[in-house]
């Protein structure tokens, strides 16, 4: 079981990329450690082990995860983003999630790292946005 003080199911603060299969995240993790990023920067999600931590309906994160699913599903996209990152981990993918805060070149720096393990995507997580750095 997870916590409630668990990164996700929202992300806040963190450059969140997915990665198709085992060599691109291999890519990803060199690339976040030549950009200055450790082990202990970012998390990464797969398999079953990642499905909990998405947790889909908020199950896994008592009441608060409940709750926030449930705004979420009112409020914005973000039980899209949540069905989206399950649909990845389902498939075998990996989800890396890089702790940046508010700090725009460390942000930078995660999508560039990213970017070069061929992330398939890669959005930031504000407070209250959530914006696509793909390109």
């Amino acid at each position: 079981m997870t916590t409630e003080s668990d990164t996700f199911p929202y992300p806040t603060g963190r450059v969140v990329g997915i990665l198709v299969d085992d060599a691109t995240f291999a890519d990803a993790r060199q690339a976040l450690e030549r950009s200055g990023f450790e082990a202990g920067d970012y998390d990464v999600l797969h398999g079953e082990e990642g499905l909990a931590r998405i947790d889909v309906d908020g199950a896994q994160h008592g009441h608060g995860g409940k709750f926030l699913r449930k705004l979420q599903a009112v409020f914005g996209d973000d039980s899209e983003d949540a069905g989206r990152f399950a649909e990845h981990l389902r498939a075998g993918h990996y989800i890396v999630g890089v702790a940046v805060g508010e700090d725009e070149a460390a942000k930078l720096r995660a999508a560039d790292a990213l970017r070069a393990g061929r992330a398939e995507s890669i959005d930031y997580f504000g407070d209250t946005y959530v914006e696509t750095l793909n390109s």
